[in-house]
């Protein structure tokens, strides 16, 4: 490919993101590398939801659960600008759990996954704390009633 046919860098969509791969300065491009939204907001959701104490991630209702999808992404909103990423993640944590030490977790395992993976540069990861879930005791343990 001579330097005049550079690919060029689709504004047409929004929902992936163009990387260069090869050295420009020495004429050998190979390409563009292009990672949507969706993949990126996956990684985040996989990598907080490993976090301890960590019950679950909340986002909004989409139509994929009508319909009997599950939605991996879901709870992570994703924007990228120039090779930076900012993350919006929303969870719901463990009754008893430090919520500033599992949100601290949640952004330090998030940011490090995405830019493992990605190769992208994450800037940001809030963290919204949706509600506190307590855990279900178990069969043999219920609470005595008062007659």
């Amino acid at each position: 490919m001579s330097n005049e046919e550079k690919p060029t860098d689709s504004l047409e969509q929004p929902a992936t993101l163009p990387i260069r791969y090869g050295d420009e300065s020495s004429g050998e491009i190979l390409g563009d590398i292009k990672i949507s939204n969706e993949v990126v907001g996956t990684i985040a959701s996989m990598a907080a939801a490993d976090v301890e104490g960590i019950c679950s991630l909340v986002g909004r209702f989409s139509l994929g659960e009508m319909l009997g999808r599950k939605d991996v992404d879901k709870g992570v909103e994703v924007k990228i600008e120039n090779n930076h990423v900012t993350l919006h993640v929303e969870v719901n944590v463990e009754y008893g759990v430090n919520i500033y030490d599992a949100c601290h977790r949640i952004q330090r395992k998030v940011k490090d996954s995405v830019e493992e993976m990605t190769g992208l540069v994450v800037d940001r990861v809030n963290v919204d704390v949706r509600g506190i879930v307590v855990p279900q005791r178990e069969s043999g343990e219920r609470p005595k009633e008062k007659n």
